[in-house]
């Protein structure tokens, strides 16, 4: 695996969280990605992936550039045998500073970023020429500055998704006065700004702090203490969450994730085509 992760330039933030350069081969043909608290740009420099919904089971090919949305739930993918892209996460209020769309129109779902984050076919392209690793996130670094607009997310809004962050499980009218508004109009604002609402959002971001405290890696509390020490008031609730954000039982996840270690703690290989209905082999148009 080459992976490098670049530090964010000051310029950037806070709407960019991280940036990255990797390439490595798929751990296996499929790939359930959980929901995560950020957008994301993924600049492919490799064959194409296949993006399964989860509902119809109808296939879109992506070859290229893509955003990927807030999401209320897990994606299913097929990664290209060898992976490799250059990529960017983006926090949610980020939409108005790069995107030629609002927050919520990205929110649940995973477009071509072609002309929405400008001419990302020409980046791939610088990106594809560039000579290393480091250059290539400097090529993407470099189109971020042109795509910069004026117009920032409302600092109450940035305030208070910094405050889910520390503490998710806030309520969230204790989270707007943090954030030095009321709670009517944080709720509003948010949604515009972000795409969903604080509470959607406190609940992905609960759920990979949960994940993240696992100790996959050493003996496994019961299920009963490791949801008594958390933000879920009980465990049929944290059931049910999870396997709407994850299309698994906590037993059925732990002893996938045991398999193949806890970097894939959130985007979990499958052998299988598991969670996706009869679908069809021929790419939806769009």
């Amino acid at each position: 695996m080459d992976y490098l992760e670049v530090p964010v330039p000051a310029d950037l933030t806070p709407e960019v969280q991280r940036l990255w350069y990797l390439e490595q081969s798929a751990e296996q043909r499929y790939e359930r990605i959980f929901p995560q608290p950020a957008l994301h740009l993924i600049l492919n420099l490799s064959d194409p992936y296949r993006l399964f919904d989860v509902q119809t089971g109808a296939v879109r090919v992506l070859r290229a550039g893509f955003l990927s949305g807030l999401q209320p739930r897990y994606l299913m993918s097929q990664s290209p045998p060898a992976i490799r892209h250059v990529a960017a996460e983006l926090a949610p209020f980020a939409a108005a500073r790069f995107l030629d769309l609002p927050a919520s129109d990205l929110t649940g779902t995973v477009r071509e970023s072609q002309n929405l984050l400008g001419d990302t076919d020409a980046l791939r392209a610088a990106a594809l020429g560039a000579t290393d690793p480091a250059a290539a996130v400097k090529v993407l670094i470099a189109h971020l500055r042109a795509q910069r607009r004026a117009g920032a997310a409302p600092p109450a809004v940035v305030r208070a998704w910094a405050a889910i962050h520390h503490n998710p499980d806030a309520p969230i009218p204790e989270i707007a006065a943090l954030a030095g508004t009321s709670h009517h109009r944080l709720i509003d604002e948010f949604r515009t700004w972000c795409g969903v609402t604080p509470k959607a959002y406190a609940d992905i971001v609960r759920f990979r702090q949960f994940l993240a405290a696992l100790p996959l890696q050493g003996p496994m509390p019961t299920w009963a203490d490791l949801v008594a020490a958390s933000g879920y008031y009980d465990q049929p609730h944290f059931i049910r969450v999870f396997r709407a954000f994850t299309g698994f039982s906590p037993s059925r996840y732990v002893e996938i994730v045991a398999r193949y270690g806890p970097d894939y703690a959130a985007f979990v290989p499958l052998e299988a085509l598991e969670g996706v209905p009869e679908f069809s082999t021929r790419p939806n148009a769009n």
